[in-house]
């Protein structure tokens, strides 16, 4: 034992216990797993909301990966992106929650992601100077429960950690609201199909009941068996009636006796009094009429389930004043297709109807028509309760009657809608407000033109400290009205944020104008340059416009006056009860296809999103979707700058280390012979210069 003890005490024991030191080390590490994430949006972190959900789920949640071996760099950093952030998940997660990686190179695992309904993507590679393709999967399978739901294709780190978080958040409230359905209650799925349609050989309708019935089979397994499925055949007055009901499509034709008829077609999941209609219709094409939404019934139906089940929030759409249609292509469609997924628009006429009790917000855009005095009060006395509005206000109309010149003719939109923003502190100017910093647009005749009534917002642009606009690195507004908010910021009990603001180049005009590039110039006079603001976020508690509630004609049935009572009773509020949020921009056309696109991809889709979120509490998810490190762009302040760094970047570097490693070299070489002098000078193999 003592020649053991002196070993220990002695060098010779040293790189022994220093291994053993590692090893131990490795074995401690191993269960305590610790990352550092330095980027700034804290794109490899959970969110706060994402760590919650992991933590708290009650029943077994797995997470598959399917991603091939070998894939190229471009795709291999997004398997190691999803692969850190999964290591997130499980780390945050409780025991219910288990993550396995698939060896694709075996082929049950390649048979079991195409049973699961993983599909492959083409995967462009060079080798040996040839560019090749090859197929690959790279995607996620979630099992929770019975149900199971592919996240597929994973080509891009974007909005890796809101797809998946939101996948399983819909994942759990589907189950358990399935799970709360009493004994016997079930949803049902009901085919509304006319027999009579079938003898015109429309394409896919003689099959489409057998097709949504192994669908049906297929997600009633995956879902606990609480599903039922019918076919109606409805004749033509039930069509009627269907179509008032649920909006399905009624088809009209002629039978043999040339009678017209109408028949009905429509994919319907119905729970209760909700009800979700699925992509199912008839269309004309090229070679005839087929019936289309077929080929992705059982995803549409998914979706459906996710959508009735998930309580999504309900939000007012103000409609009667000559509003955006949240229908129409050209309107705000794109805008409704974007919050579809987490929020539902619901219209909402104020001459006819209140606000609803429940509801916690309303979008008001781009009204081109006055409000009443009541629907007026009725938005007052909604935000006094401590309801959010969206107003989306626009300073300038455009003249439709003017197309015939050529270009856009717009005028002063004057309305009283502007009288409560006035009161809240807001003022809606009656301009439009141009940038030098906008988006460049490519013309094959002009080449490259200025867009300048399209400013591209920077960072420095935007509010730092909002998760609205926090982890944005640019946003791209169009056709905006200046804000004034100088009220505002003088009520104490208001917070007011400037979300967006141009850059000091920018510059107002209010009549004139004719949005095309060629008819627009900056003004020579730079004083007339300066920042806008261009949407603002104010919180807090408001007071009202109205001293008291507007006098209203009260009549029974036939119109007659009701006879005054005795008692006067009034709810009229003149200050805050609760706080609200109202956000402000001066533009409807934020909302249409011109910046959103069908994918709600482009930056000014997430602003809104965003936007939406943090009026409905759900600011996690505002970090989620916008913690992507792609919308980082470079801010290029004049292109003699950046052709600069350009050949900097790709020359200059390159002599600056050659320069640099002769530099070095030189000074080696000095200081080598400086010793020799010092310390060797007598050294016969050094070659020195003689002198006489």
């Amino acid at each position: 034992m003592k020649k053991i003890l002196n070993w220990l005490k002695g060098p010779k024991s040293d790189f022994i216990l220093f291994i053993a030191l590692l090893i131990l080390l490795n074995i401690v590490s191993s269960n305590l797993f610790v990352r550092f994430d330095l980027t700034k949006p804290n794109s490899y972190s959970l969110s706060k909301g994402s760590q919650t959900l992991v933590k708290n789920l009650e029943q077994p949640l797995s997470v598959r990966v399917f991603f091939d071996d070998n894939l190229p760099a471009t795709y291999e950093n997004v398997a190691q992106y999803v692969k850190d952030i999964l290591v997130e998940y499980k780390g945050a997660g409780n025991k219910n929650f288990t993550v396995s990686y698939m060896d694709m190179s075996k082929k049950e695992n390649v048979k079991l992601a195409q049973d699961l309904g993983l599909q492959q993507i083409q995967i462009q590679e060079v080798k040996n100077n040839e560019v090749g393709f090859k197929q690959g999967y790279m995607g996620l399978v979630i099992t929770y429960g019975d149900n199971i739901e592919v996240l597929n294709p994973i080509t891009t780190t974007d909005g890796f950690e809101y797809k998946l978080t939101s996948k399983i958040s819909k994942m759990v409230t589907m189950a358990d609201a399935l799970a709360g359905l009493k004994n016997g209650q079930k949803i049902k799925l009901t085919l509304y199909l006319s027999d009579d349609l079938k003898r015109f050989g429309i394409s896919g309708l003689d099959q489409a009941q057998e097709i949504v019935k192994n669908a049906f089979d297929k997600i009633n397994k995956e879902n606990m068996d609480r599903l039922e499925f019918q076919v109606v055949n409805p004749n033509a007055s039930e069509a009627e009636i269907l179509s008032e009901k649920y909006g399905i499509q009624v088809i009209q034709y002629q039978d043999a006796n040339g009678n017209v008829r109408k028949g009905a077609i429509g994919l319907i999941l119905e729970n209760g009094d909700s009800f979700y209609q699925l992509p199912f219709q008839i269309q004309q094409s090229f070679f005839g009429y087929i019936v289309t939404g077929l080929e992705t019934v059982d995803t549409s139906i998914t979706e459906g389930l996710q959508s009735l089940l998930s309580n999504i929030t309900k939000i007012g759409y103000i409609t009667g004043h000559g509003e955006l249609d949240k229908s129409d292509e050209n309107g705000a469609k794109n805008f409704q297709t974007m919050i579809s997924g987490m929020y539902e628009l619901v219209d909402i006429d104020l001459n006819k109807e209140s606000i609803p009790a429940g509801m916690n917000s309303i979008i008001i855009n781009g009204p081109q028509n006055d409000y009443t005095e009541e629907e007026l009060y009725k938005v007052d006395q909604f935000i006094m309760r401590g309801g959010n509005v969206l107003f989306f206000i626009d300073g300038m109309s455009m003249d439709s009657t003017a197309q015939y010149t050529g270009g856009q003719v717009f005028t002063p939109n004057v309305l009283n809608i502007n009288r409560l923003l006035d009161s809240y502190g807001v003022k809606v100017e009656n301009n439009l407000v141009f940038d030098k910093k906008c988006y460049v647009a490519q013309d094959q005749n002009f080449g490259k033109m200025n867009l300048y009534w399209a400013p591209t917002l920077q960072k420095e642009q935007l509010a730092k400290k909002n998760p609205i606009t926090n982890n944005l690195g640019y946003v791209i507004m169009i056709q905006n009205s200046a804000l004034d908010a100088s009220k505002a910021k003088e009520d104490k009990n208001v917070k007011v944020t400037v979300l967006a603001k141009t850059s000091d180049e920018a510059w107002t005009q209010t009549e004139n104008i004719m949005l095309h590039p060629t008819m627009l110039t900056p003004p020579s006079d730079k004083s007339k340059l300066k920042s806008y603001d261009l949407a603002l976020m104010l919180e807090g508690k408001f007071k009202s416009a109205f001293d008291k509630a507007p006098e209203t004609s009260q009549t029974d049935d036939e119109g007659n006056p009701l006879p005054q009572g005795e008692l006067e009773t009034s709810s009229h509020v003149a200050e805050s009860v609760m706080p609200g949020k109202i956000f402000v921009i001066g533009s409807s056309t934020v909302t249409t296809r011109q910046v959103i696109d069908e994918n709600a991809t482009t930056p000014i889709a997430m602003f809104f999103m965003n936007t939406l979120d943090y009026l409905n509490g759900n600011e996690d998810l505002c970090v989620m979707r916008s913690k992507s490190l792609s919308v980082n762009t470079l801010e290029i302040k004049s292109m003699a700058a950046a052709n600069f760094w350009k050949f900097f970047c790709q020359y200059g570097l390159v002599v600056i280390l050659i320069i640099v490693g002769l530099l070095v070299l030189r000074s080696r070489s000095l200081r080598r012979r400086a010793i020799n002098k010092k310390y060797n000078p007598n050294d016969s193999r050094t070659i020195t210069k003689s002198t006489k």
